[in-house]
């Protein structure tokens, strides 16, 4: 569940909608990135107290043993048999919909990536192939640049 807001009512609560998998009542969970143990003390679904909650569910889960101020908007509360993994580079796939005024989006292109409630400065590190719209399906010839509506994969 990506958290989206967080607050301190008698403990910390985090808010966010259930992407997959459940949340029950005594869960012991992981709060991602900084790999914080805690536990599921309750679960709240609109203003309703709940035992658990399934995807798509938009939630309140007070929490045990993180503080408040340890929590950011942006961080994934997972299982801890299954931690969503954490990386500072990956592969996208993107579509240019409008650039500034004599820009190109090329390799150095920096952006601001937004991802669930994460607002991120970024830079492109490599063009790794252009991507045929109606197929999207790879071009073969590889070009350094691009402008508006391309589709792209990259190295971000």
């Amino acid at each position: 569940m990506p958290i989206i807001d967080k607050f301190k009512d008698m403990g910390t609560v985090v808010m966010g909608k259930v992407e997959s998998g459940t949340v029950r009542e005594g869960d012991s969970l992981l709060v991602m990135p900084n790999k914080a143990r805690v536990k599921v003390l309750a679960i709240y679904c609109d203003e309703d107290k709940a035992t658990r909650a399934g995807p798509g569910e938009n939630l309140r889960v007070k929490l045990s043993g993180i503080e408040e101020e340890d929590i950011v908007s942006g961080f994934i509360l997972c299982s801890v048999a299954k931690p969503i993994p954490t990386v500072i580079e990956f592969t996208a796939q993107l579509q240019i919909l409008g650039l500034l005024d004599n820009a190109i989006f090329t390799a150095g292109y920096k952006a601001v990536l937004h991802v669930h409630s994460v607002v991120e400065e970024c830079k492109i590190v490599e063009l790794l192939q252009q991507i045929d719209p109606k197929t999207k399906k790879p071009i073969k010839k590889k070009e350094e640049g691009s402008s508006n509506r391309d589709w792209w994969e990259r190295l971000v």
